[in-house]
């Protein structure tokens, strides 16, 4: 392959608030970024999402990282390195249409298979149709979807950078994520300064904390059962199944193979209707599981759905309300709780009081 380089920005986990200058090249199989310091960092053309910022930056995403280039010659460069991997994308972002919808990275095989698929599933109800379909997704759709809902869902706020308290997160997430029961599944979280009383997650790994959650929690225990809970959503791919039901066959084809055009305003809608009732009493279950083997009493997220019933005065946008009923919640957390009755509680290693005192000063 032509040896060729662009300037460039790199934003990763490590540097999600402040990108940093990078060289991007291209290899056989990945895009590379290589920071002043040595930094690499490859994002595979398989699963890479495209899109042009508002800068007019071509960014390129996949697994939590996105490398970017403002040079006019990256996306002919990109088109060239990546292939059919990218052709469609970038046809999108030069305004061209798509003649064969079944150029991809996946090709008439995936198209055909999941054709087959979808019949085999008609005699069941379509919602068991879509899920079958949802299954058979890429784990890097769900990660594309993530990315794209993440810089356009309109929450309100600025993002918080305090250390000590996204350490207490971090440190939730370090003890749940070992147990979750998708592999691939990796997490990142923001916390924005908002009132409310909650936390979402989108398709993933991208999961949003608000400063109105750590205010109103009296242990950590409390914050990640919530927490927990949230990322169950990401590995049971609530977020990709409730986009295949609203797609329909033709455009879950569309996403499978790469290419969201068209589909943007659509998955920002069904992601602001939540994720429904069923998927929020599988969110409390799984995550109760996860917190049983990472050893966190979950009682603390039975708490804290009792104070959700109590303080009904709690102002929630439509879109984050379909949680069942609290107090249900809580009576089903502690009988899940009581049957671990074997398991020796281990307290999260963070200083309540420090984080309690950090909001104070925001």
């Amino acid at each position: 392959m032509e040896s060729l380089s662009f300037p460039g920005r790199l934003r990763d986990r490590d540097h999600a608030e402040a990108p940093l200058d990078a060289t991007l090249t291209f290899e056989a199989e990945a895009l590379v970024a290589t920071t002043a310091s040595g930094h690499v960092q490859r994002i595979p053309w398989l699963g890479m999402r495209l899109r042009r910022s508002d800068a007019g930056a071509i960014e390129c995403s996949s697994g939590g990282i996105t490398a970017s280039s403002v040079d006019p010659d990256f996306l002919r460069a990109l088109e060239a390195a990546g292939g059919n991997d990218l052709a469609n994308q970038v046809a999108s972002l030069e305004g061209e249409s798509v003649a064969n919808p079944w150029v991809g990275r996946l090709g008439c095989t995936l198209a055909l298979g999941l054709l087959v698929l979808a019949l085999l599933k008609m005699p069941a109800c379509f919602t068991r149709t879509t899920e079958g379909i949802a299954e058979e997704i890429p784990y890097s759709v769900d990660e594309a979807i993530g990315e794209f809902a993440s810089d356009n869902m309109p929450v309100k706020g600025g993002v918080v950078s305090e250390d000590v308290l996204r350490e207490a997160v971090q440190t939730m997430i370090d003890r749940i994520s070992p147990h979750r029961s998708l592999e691939e599944a990796e997490f990142q979280f923001r916390i924005v300064e908002n009132e409310l009383v909650n936390a979402f997650a989108l398709p993933g790994g991208h999961v949003v904390v608000f400063t109105g959650l750590l205010e109103a929690a009296e242990t950590p225990e409390e914050v990640a059962g919530v927490i927990a809970h949230e990322l169950a959503h990401v590995t049971r791919r609530h977020g990709i199944r409730q986009v295949v039901k609203a797609a329909g066959l033709t455009a879950v084809i569309s996403v499978t193979l790469g290419d969201l055009s068209g589909l943007e305003s659509l998955v920002v809608e069904v992601l602001q209707n939540g994720y429904g009732r069923d998927a929020e009493t599988e969110a409390d279950e799984e995550g109760v599981r996860m917190l049983v083997e990472a050893r966190i009493d979950p009682r603390g997220m039975a708490r804290f759905f009792e104070r959700l019933a109590e303080e009904q005065e709690i102002d929630m946008p439509e879109w984050l309300s379909t949680h069942p009923d609290s107090l249900r919640r809580a009576t089903r957390v502690h009988e899940l709780a009581a049957a671990a009755c074997d398991v020796e509680w281990e307290p999260l290693d963070i200083d309540w009081d420090a984080v309690q005192a950090a909001l104070e000063e925001l």
